[in-house]
């Protein structure tokens, strides 16, 4: 996108920040490396030798609801805005106190969100969907962008001019600068003895109406970050096994147990075991890791085999337009019906059955990053024991639903079959009886750990 070429210096600027963030994850895992070097570099520092481009994918649609809730149930959520008090996948809060009470994101997780536009009669006319990273559009305001711990950090010129014409052209020509700003100081009170300041007064609040109530312009789900989407490459790179971490330890494979034992973000999510499992696979193999230039997330395609309008006519793919970014890396879109076609979205069937939520759309459109390898065989890093931070120590599963799991604090574990189960190439019946989230033995898998292994991005 060319946004940043209006603006003097943004570009450069932006790039520093970026650069930052890969310096900050790398610095994040060198504690967990027991002195071995990181796989993670920083293209701006470390220059790949004859790259090599790789394609990481995974659905659109919230792996954590449909985990949670079962599809129906799941389509029909994920069209409600949730206030910032309240988490999609479980008890808790993304902040504390009042003022975040009365501000909204969606509960759409996997790096693609979208809004449904419907008539007076309730039929859809369109769905608007988006992957930009709010960091972004706090960018083009020029805000001061936070480092990985959400702490301000890089300076950048920023437009606000350009970010309410971005937003009257896209959203709508009502919005005005005031709109877009925080009001006051917004405050996580998780602390109420040391209030943490999240937004000052007068930054850009990327959970203001047009982004939220009245209309979608950037992701606003909190886990939703370019920032977070680097770490997690990161802590990917880091090799683990649950065996004695010595020279014949052997890595973990198996995508949901991966994350389990490594902690690196969302358990249900359809796209982060997905991506830690396909990144730690790389840095299996001794490979330099990085995410290709332009670092972003993107919408590849939409997938329509199996769509028809009304009396089994072909769809058009024309009818799913690129409003920014291009194809094969788009930022934003729109499926919409021209009105010379004399029916709308919501007449279209998916496999027969009538489209009446954006997010079965959703579920057909491929997500993806562009994992970058160079020097292969570089590295020889040994894996390394789970990790057992804060509250993320293995999984479990919830009782009543076993499809869906917990960062620790459940009765029933998940992935206690054996290690053995999890290596390449290893003997069946062989190996270490210990599983990521408990300690019981055997090579049965569990009914939590057969669901996991066949849930998350395809697999």
């Amino acid at each position: 996108m060319t946004d940043f070429d209006r603006i003097p210096n943004q570009r450069e600027k932006w790039s520093d920040a970026v650069s930052g963030w890969f310096d900050e994850a790398i610095a994040s895992e060198l504690p967990k490396l027991d002195g071995q070097p990181c796989q993670y570099i920083n293209q701006l520092k470390t220059e790949p030798k004859n790259p090599l481009s790789q394609d990481i994918v995974w659905t659109g649609f919230s792996g954590t609801l449909r985990n949670r809730w079962g599809r129906t149930e799941a389509l029909r959520r994920a069209e409600q805005l949730i206030p910032l008090t309240e988490r999609m996948d479980g008890p808790g809060a993304y902040y504390v106190g009042e003022q975040w009470k009365h501000l909204y994101y969606r509960p759409q997780d996997e790096y693609c969100e979208w809004r449904t536009t419907r008539d007076e009669k309730g039929r859809i006319l369109r769905v608007t969907f988006t992957s930009e990273p709010p960091e972004y559009w706090q960018a083009l305001h020029g805000d001061r962008l936070p480092d990985i711990n959400g702490n301000p950090k890089y300076d950048i010129p920023g437009d606000p001019k350009l970010l309410v014409d971005l937003y009257r052209e896209h959203v709508s020509p009502d919005v005005e600068l005031a709109d877009l700003l925080c009001s006051e100081d917004l405050y996580d009170y998780r602390d109420p003895l040391k209030p943490r300041l999240v937004y000052a007064k007068g930054a850009y609040n990327p959970y203001n109406r047009w982004n939220t109530v009245d209309g979608i312009m950037h992701l606003g789900q909190p886990d939703n970050t370019l920032s977070a989407e680097i770490v997690l490459g990161a802590d990917a790179t880091v090799l683990r096994t649950t065996m004695d971490p010595g020279p014949g330890a052997t890595p973990m494979v198996d995508a949901d147990a991966l994350i389990a034992c490594a902690g690196y973000g969302g358990l249900n999510r359809a796209s982060d075991p997905t991506i830690g499992a396909s990144v730690h696979e790389l840095a299996a193999l001794g490979f330099e890791i990085t995410i290709a230039n332009p670092v972003g997330l993107y919408m590849d395609h939409l997938e329509m085999t199996g769509w028809a309008g009304p009396g089994g006519r072909p769809v058009d793919p024309a009818f799913f337009q690129v409003l920014r970014g291009r194809r094969g890396m788009v930022e934003r879109a729109v499926l919409e019906v021209p009105a010379e076609e004399g029916y709308t979205v919501g007449d279209i069937t998916i496999g027969g059955v009538p489209i009446t939520y954006g997010g079965q759309v959703a579920e057909c459109i491929t997500m993806k990053i562009i994992g970058q390898v160079s020097a292969p065989g570089r590295f020889t890093n040994r894996p390394v024991r789970c990790s057992c931070a804060g509250h993320r120590c293995g999984a479990c599963a919830d009782e009543a639903n076993p499809a869906f799991l917990y960062y620790r604090g459940c009765a029933l574990p998940a992935f206690d079959y054996a290690q053995s189960s999890l290596l390449v190439g290893a003997a069946a019946g062989s190996g270490s009886a210990a599983g990521v989230g408990a300690t019981t033995g055997g090579g049965a898998e569990p009914a939590a750990a057969r669901a996991g292994r066949t849930r998350n991005g395809g697999r």
